[in-house]
């Protein structure tokens, strides 16, 4: 089995309630996305765990959509979309694999909808990067 298909097997037992999952390596090969992602947001993404201030200066982008990072804690960055109506709010998760099974760093992304929130996903995409993208 190839390294893409075996993500994209994992991503989709433990990752099925994100909206979005993004999975690429530095920098900027794309493994697995459930969307078209942008090329111009990969290289953004990979920098959010260098700089903490940078990171909640600037937020996450992905597929077009602006998130304000609440927790910078490396190897994972997360936030929410900043909207009137916390119940229609969506919720971002990056984490960040620096020993992947190919020796390069790899980013794992996930958006999602309410009722799911960071509590419960962002220990999911930690689960996911384990097993799919860490050397067994």
């Amino acid at each position: 089995m190839t390294l893409e298909a075996r993500v994209e097997e994992i991503a989709k037992t433990k990752l099925q309630d994100a909206s979005r999952v993004l999975v690429f390596e530095e920098p900027g090969r794309v493994l697995y996305s459930t969307f078209e992602p942008s090329s111009s947001e990969l290289q953004p993404i990979a920098a959010l765990t260098d700089d903490r201030e940078a990171a909640i200066r600037s937020g996450i982008t992905v597929a077009g959509k602006h998130y304000e990072v609440h927790r910078h804690h490396p190897p994972l960055v997360y936030g929410r979309s900043a909207v009137p109506e916390p119940e229609t709010s969506e919720g971002v998760a990056v984490c960040k694999t620096e020993q992947s099974v190919t020796g390069i760093p790899m980013h794992s992304v996930i958006t999602y909808e309410m009722p799911n929130i960071s509590a419960r996903m962002v220990p999911l995409l930690v689960e996911f990067a384990k097993e799919a993208l860490e050397p067994q």
